[in-house]
């Protein structure tokens, strides 16, 4: 009879979370900045981006309405379908503040991964971590996309959405236990 040999486990949540910290997210973001600093954090498809323009302070700002059939919400609680308002609209001219802040934009067909942070009094909001809150949904595996929403970013790491979750669950258990 062959002996076993001991293993050591860990929980599945801390394992993807270590395997994910450095995940495309750049040096300065993990997935537990991330989700900490998100409202919501959510997969679904987005299914409308509707430019148009919010009131900032007396003076009209291009922002765009993007919808989008929520999967599941791994953060926070919502609707089946999500509308929200993002500075910048999808054709990033020089001029707009959605590409001078390096927001992603949102395509429609394409389903993410998304950490929303909170709304702002002006009923706009973004991806958390600069855009780095922003997964490409591919099957069952999740990239940090690009910019422009629809391609993968330039090197980044494909993870099975399965570990980015156990890790978002891990972190807002941890979370739970020290409040």
């Amino acid at each position: 009879m062959r002996g076993r040999r001991p293993t050591r486990s860990l929980p599945i949540g801390c394992l993807a979370l270590v395997a994910l910290l450095p995940f495309a997210f750049g040096a300065s973001f993990s997935v537990a900045e991330l989700t900490r600093s998100a409202a919501r954090v959510f997969r679904g498809r987005c299914v409308a981006a509707r430019p148009g323009t919010v009131d900032l302070r007396g003076r009209p700002l291009a922002a765009t309405a993007y919808t989008f059939e929520v999967s599941e919400y791994l953060k926070g609680e919502g609707p089946r379908t999500l509308t929200f308002r993002q500075a910048g609209t999808p054709e990033r001219d020089v001029t707009d503040l959605g590409r001078i802040a390096g927001l992603t934009v949102f395509a429609p067909g394409n389903e993410y991964v998304i950490f929303l942070r909170p709304e702002s009094k002006a009923g706009l909001t973004s991806a958390a971590g600069r855009g780095r809150g922003v997964l490409l949904v591919s099957g069952e595996t999740v990239r940090a996309v690009d910019i422009d929403g629809r391609t993968p970013a330039p090197g980044s790491e494909t993870i099975a959405y399965g570990a980015l979750r156990g890790a978002v669950m891990q972190v807002l258990k941890e979370d739970a236990r020290r409040h």
